[in-house]
């Protein structure tokens, strides 16, 4: 699968599950609270994420997913993967994991020297 492809399938997902219930239910008040409402929040930080992964790992992984802490550095961008998913998970922001993990990854090259 090729990165842009994924990442324009993921733009499209991201604006269907956004602009599908606004037309649905654009006479129903949702809770803030509701399962759909929480769906479309997580829905953002996971279309997050898989841009994130791909651009750390690559589309090499997903034909080979077996290999994928044999190569080097792996530890250290699966690291990078989960400190975006908390941080996604625990302050519902899509652009703060973002910022987050490419400091925190840019950091740790420079500091090996990569």
């Amino acid at each position: 699968m090729n990165g842009w492809i994924l990442i324009g399938t993921a733009a499209a997902a991201s604006y269907l599950m956004r602009s599908v219930p606004l037309l649905i239910f654009r006479h129903l008040a949702l809770a803030p609270d509701s399962p759909v409402v929480r769906f479309l929040h997580h829905a953002a930080s996971a279309v997050m994420g898989s841009v994130i992964y791909l651009g750390l790992f690559g589309d090499s992984s997903f034909q080979a997913p077996w290999t994928l802490l044999q190569a080097p550095g792996a530890l250290l961008k699966l690291s990078v993967v989960l400190l975006a998913g908390g941080l996604a998970l625990w302050r519902r922001s899509v652009f703060m994991p973002l910022l987050a993990g490419t400091a925190l990854y840019a950091a740790a090259l420079l500091l090996m020297g990569n």
